[in-house]
């Protein structure tokens, strides 16, 4: 909770006494007036606040006749205690004098008040979805930033008011906090905290009716019917009234052991992943002791304390930090049974550091989110990241740190998973502000360094001792220029370690030059260059060009690109420098290097390759990516009928891969997404922005498919960047177009609908009509999953206006098949049919089969609505034919559970749940979620028609808290209209009732005719 550009890193508090902070330093806000203006200021942050408002907060009625001067001097004294370094004259940057009062800037984070009320906000989100584990988590994160009373010291009318609506406020979350725990089955472990809450807050008679619920499911039924007698009691004598209708019910209820009071059966959630992305332990690791006896700290966390434990392992390049780390995670990974998260951050790559948002990704991937669920946002990245955390124990090691900004999204809130740091500098904002333990590495200890030779070389330490330590004093006993220096050793085992001591000092003299520093880390060239003389001509050109990737890896074929060589030889050149460990495996035939041996290379290839030489490296390499890129996306969706997914720009290259492979082309997509991810970002800052534009198009079927939104959002947001950059107007539509599409995928339709409509606007400035058409296409896409269904028919009659003219006869198809589904899903079935045969000849004609099934298959929908279920089947059978032979397994999905549908309704109910649930595998696979929920909602009518009541509920609830998150309004009303179903053969007609309404309310909405027959 900072703010950035201030002197130091503010955060505020008002959930009880009013504190300021700076850097982790309590600040001394002033005065008790001046500290009521502060607590007024922040009440209303970043909106103006008049100056007789202040006025009346302070004094009230009995303001003095200097009330304006007073409050200006308290404003002053505010900016001196915010921005001490602030000169008089200068204006201020966090409270500033407008028109219409001061306002004081707060970012979203710095204010304790804001937090609380973001996570309240999350939890009731996940009530409202019925995901309890969620809410439970979300509020009782709000209820813990609660110290007290609202600015408690301070008075005023103001403040009074505000403290008695907040107090209501926090007993109100703390209430549905309660209700959380009672839905997941914690009804024993809250009835003390009900208890004491009762006695505290006697009228209350939500509090009441959850001791009832809790004492009962407790098995202490005479108390729970005592505790409402209780109740009764209180409410008479203090208000003369009964207990509302509520209580009374539970009574009953109680009385009569009703089957609605029993305890829920255990929620089912999203299994657990046990991550384990630690890189492999290093070999011959010597010494550290005491080093590894303070990480070793770390698994024993002080039990009563709720702070995050962070460890910051700090020192010079090359000290060892990362090997250290991983080295003792190894070592201790029994201790962190939910899995071990590693991520290097890469904060000292001068080309490509990695982001906090983009570490969240990785993060949030490893830990089983699907692409889809990974919030856009990296403030709900963090909370997300968090929120998976909790109640685990985990061990979190954040590699190669620059910044505090670059760490803290990526600290666990919980002292369960302590998180380790690795930086060359000493962050002193992590340390002051989230009390990191600071672990500084120094170099190996003279025993430590002549240990390590001894276990790489061998007795030939013996022999030489004294050589040894002059060679661990030139390496500057820094672990990774002694595994250099060992190696160089063995490589010549004649010689002995007085001769090499001897040569690594000339060499050291030769370079004495470039020793600008006392940094051991500069002085280790000396080492390095002994390494790198020793190389062949091609290996060394080799080692040169590799600094030059923009990527954190590389294989053969990327090097072949890279050095204008063959794949077979990169592999030779690869294996001679990991044999010199001048690079290190990473995986099999990947390779990736230190970053301290990186920025050497760097440094040679910028002296010694001419900068033609080097932009012809790095124009090969990119070749390289887009050709393959091409290839693999082509043999995967071969089936699709969108050209624009092949670039203009696709040299054939010798490094490319055949790829002719599904399997193949999607492993090598999946190795190479974080190559490909930087090779987007490096054309775009170094000129190449036609490669990120192609690139791009490119990967959008890929990305789409594979559910790597996170990904799809910043290769496409660096094509946007690109092409704005360039001047290329045309390139900017599409890249509008795919980032609209990922957010429609991702539920965000509102986005999605501002990105397509700037894609169209663009294209008709363009004259681009086809682009204009797809982007029209997708508009009404997004519309149709909204349900304005109005809307989303204009947007595809002008697209198949637009295709007819060009003679695009493939996209004017699938704007057919559109307004088909729109027509159908309003009830027009005749218009409907006539859509979709229309879009079944054209598909015919051109020989489309991944066309021809989706057009099958809405028929087929249609020809169910009509009752015509055996034309229905075929239909939808063939469909799945099709996609089978195609390898479309989002068309598979759509088949399965509309095939799932037709076996419903002939009565065929075990045939149904089996094609629903295989439908609903591969929409989770593929990340298909609009198919995923009428997957589900499908599964939830099978269920229910062959009378497992109590699971096609939970399916129908899961339903809709899915289609509640992507904003699909009739998928909604479906699955309330499932529940109500359920409710209704259960006996609970009060529920069926209050969800029949809700499908009802929601049709009516949509202006479209209730699911009905077909999903009843």
């Amino acid at each position: 909770m900072s703010v950035h550009g201030t002197p130091g890193a503010l955060r505020f508090e008002v959930l009880g006494p009013l504190r300021v902070w700076r850097d982790g330093v309590q600040l001394d806000a002033g005065p008790v007036q001046q500290r009521v203006v502060l607590a007024v200021l922040l009440l209303h942050a970043n909106r103006p606040v008049p100056r007789d408002r202040l006025i009346d907060a302070v004094w009230g009625t009995s303001a003095p006749g200097r009330a304006v001067n007073l409050v200006q001097r308290h404003a002053a004294g505010l900016r001196r205690v915010l921005e001490p370094g602030r000169r008089a004259r200068d204006p201020s940057r966090l409270l500033a004098w407008t028109e219409a009062g001061y306002v004081l800037s707060v970012p979203a984070g710095a204010l304790d008040l804001d937090t609380a009320t973001a996570q309240m906000r999350r939890g009731r989100a996940a009530r409202d979805a019925e995901d309890w584990s969620t809410a439970a988590e979300a509020l009782q994160s709000a209820l813990r930033l609660w110290r007290g009373r609202l600015c408690e010291g301070l008075t005023g009318p103001l403040l009074g008011a505000e403290r008695e609506r907040l107090e209501e406020h926090r007993l109100g979350v703390l209430e549905e906090r309660i209700e959380a725990d009672l839905a997941l089955g914690r009804h024993a472990s809250v009835v003390a905290e009900l208890a004491k809450l009762t006695h505290e807050y006697p009228l209350r008679e939500r509090l009441w009716a959850h001791l009832m619920v809790a004492l009962y499911r407790s098995e202490r039924q005479a108390e729970a019917l005592a505790a409402y007698h209780k109740a009764r009691t209180l409410l008479a004598e203090e208000l003369g009234i009964d207990p509302g209708v509520e209580l009374r019910r539970l009574e009953r209820a109680v009385l009569t052991a009703d089957p609605t009071l029993a305890a829920p059966a255990p929620q089912r959630s999203r299994p657990v992943r046990v991550p384990c992305l630690l890189p492999g332990d290093i070999p011959c690791f010597t010494g550290r002791t005491r080093q590894l006896a303070q990480l070793d700290q770390l698994t024993a966390p002080d039990p009563a304390s709720t702070a995050s434990v962070i460890c910051l392992v700090s020192g010079t390049p090359g000290v060892g930090k990362t090997a250290l780390t991983v080295h003792w995670a190894h070592r201790v990974r029994e201790a962190f049974p939910d899995g071990q998260l590693y991520v290097n951050l890469r904060g000292y790559d001068p080309e490509q550091p990695m982001t906090a948002e983009e570490a969240l990704a990785h993060l949030l991937s490893a830990l089983g989110l699907r692409g889809q669920d990974i919030p856009l946002d990296a403030a709900d990245r963090s909370a997300r990241y968090r929120s998976e955390l909790a109640g685990r124990r985990l061990l979190v090691i954040l590699d190669n740190a620059a910044t505090p900004e670059q760490v803290r999204p990526l600290l666990p809130g919980t002292p369960t998973c302590p998180a380790v740091v690795t930086s060359r500098d000493a962050l002193p904002g992590l340390v002051a502000l989230h009390g990191a333990h600071r672990l500084d590495l120094d170099l190996l200890p003279a025993e430590d360094a002549g240990a390590l030779l001894h276990q790489l070389i061998g007795p030939r330490v013996e022999a030489e001792p004294q050589a040894a330590a002059v060679l661990a004093d030139r390496c500057k006993r820094l672990p990774l220029a002694l595994r250099l220096t060992a190696e160089l050793a063995a490589a010549r085992p004649h010689d002995s370690l007085t001769e090499l001591a001897a040569e690594l000092a000339d060499r050291e003299r030769q370079l004495d030059f470039l020793h600008a520093d006392e940094d051991p880390s500069t002085d280790v060239r000396a080492v390095f260059s002994w390494s790198y003389q020793r190389l062949s001509a091609p290996a060394a050109r080799t080692f040169r060009l590799l600094a030059l990737h923009p990527g954190p890896d590389w294989d053969p074929h990327a090097t072949a690109a890279l050095t204008h060589s063959t794949p077979v030889q990169a592999r030779s050149l690869l294996d001679r420098l990991a044999r010199a460990h001048l690079i290190q495996p990473t995986g099999p035939h990947r390779y990736a290097t230190h970053d301290l041996l990186r920025a050497y290379a760097a440094e040679l290839a910028a002296t010694i390759d001419s900068a033609a030489d080097r932009h012809a490296a790095l124009t090969s390499l990119f070749d390289h990516y887009l050709a393959t890129a091409a290839t693999a996306t082509s043999t995967l969706h071969r089936h699709r009928v969108d050209q624009r997914s092949r670039p203009v720009h696709a040299p054939s290259t010798p490094s490319a891969l055949p790829l002719d492979d599904p399997d193949a082309a999607r492993a090598w997509l999946d190795a190479e997404r974080a190559n490909l991810t930087a090779v987007c970002a490096h054309s775009v800052r170094r000129g190449w922005d036609a490669y990120a534009v192609e690139l791009a198009t490119t990967l959008f079927r890929y990305l789409d498919t594979g559910g790597h939104y996170a990904d799809g959002l910043t290769i496409h947001g660096h094509a946007h960047h690109a092409a704005c950059h360039s001047g290329d107007r045309n390139g900017e539509a599409y890249a509008l177009t795919y980032l609209g599409y990922v957010y429609w995928r991702q539920g965000h339709y509102d986005r999605a609908v501002e990105q397509h409509r700037r894609a169209v606007d663009l294209f008709q400035g363009t004259g681009d009509r086809e682009g204009q058409a797809s982007a029209l296409t997708y508009l009404g896409l997004v519309y149709w999953r909204q349900g304005h269904y109005e809307r989303a028919v204009d947007q595809h009659r002008q697209a198949v206006d637009i295709f007819r003219r060009t003679g695009n006869r493939y996209g004017e198809a699938y704007a057919h098949m559109f307004i088909g589904l729109v027509i159908w899903r309003q009830g027009h079935f005749r218009r409907a049919l006539d859509q979709h045969r229309r879009a079944l000849d054209l598909f015919d004609d051109l020989g489309d089969r991944d066309g021809q099934a989706y057009a099958l298959t809405h028929l087929g929908l249609v020809h169910c609505q009509q009752d015509r279920y055996g034309v229905a089947f075929d239909q939808h059978h063939q469909a799945l034919v099709l996609f089978r032979r195609t390898g479309n397994r989002d068309g598979q999905a759509y088949a399965l559970t509309h095939l799932g549908l037709v076996h419903c309704r002939q009565g065929r109910y075990q045939q149904a749940i089996d094609q629903h649930r295989q439908a609903l595998e591969l929409s989770r696979q593929t990340s298909y979620r609009a198919c995923e929920v009428e997957a589900l909602n499908g599964l939830g009518e099978a269920l229910r028609a062959s009378d497992q009541v109590e699971e096609a509920c939970a399916r129908h609830v899961d339903a809709l808290a899915r289609a509640v998150a992507i904003g699909e309004r009739y998928e909604q009303a479906r699955a309330h209209e499932g529940i109500a179903a359920a409710h209704r053969t259960a006996g609970d007609l009060e529920q069926a009732r209050r969800h029949c309404e809700e499908a009802r309310a929601l049709y009516e909405a949509l202006g479209v005719p209730a699911a009905g027959g077909v999903h009843a």
